[in-house]
Parts: C-alpha cells; structure tokens; sequence
C-alpha cells in the first residue's frame, strides 16, 4: 500500500470518534477493512483537472431539504 494513503486502526478510530462514531460498535472492524481497501484509489483524485470546472452547489428549498 502506497505510504501516504496508509491509515492505521488508531487513526481510523480517532477520526470515526471525531466524526461521532460509536466506536465500540462491533462493524467498526468491517468499517475499517472497507475504509482501507478504498483510501489507496482516493490518490487518483490528485490526477483530475478540474481548472475549468464550476463549483457544484446545491439548490436548498425553504424548508431546508434538498430540492
């Protein structure tokens, strides 16, 4: 695995605990191994250009659902 995508179990809890997670939960383990196996592709999000690309933003109605 490509060391700058590299997550250990103790960040991976850290930033589950940060974002709210129960993370006694027992599908934290299969959370994890899922996490893992998609963090190496997110390096080709680096390749994309998207210079000419408009920023994308969501119509939000009155009552603050999505349209």
């Amino acid at each position: 695995m490509d060391e700058k995508f590299r997550l250990s179990k103790d960040a991976f809890l850290k930033m589950a605990e940060i974002s709210g997670l129960d993370t006694t939960d027992p599908h934290m383990e299969e959370l994890y191994s899922f996490i893992r196996g998609v963090f190496p592709g997110l390096k080709d999000i680096e390749k994309l250009d998207l210079g000419g690309a408009e920023p994308f933003m969501p119509s939000i109605s009155v009552e603050g659902g999505p349209k």
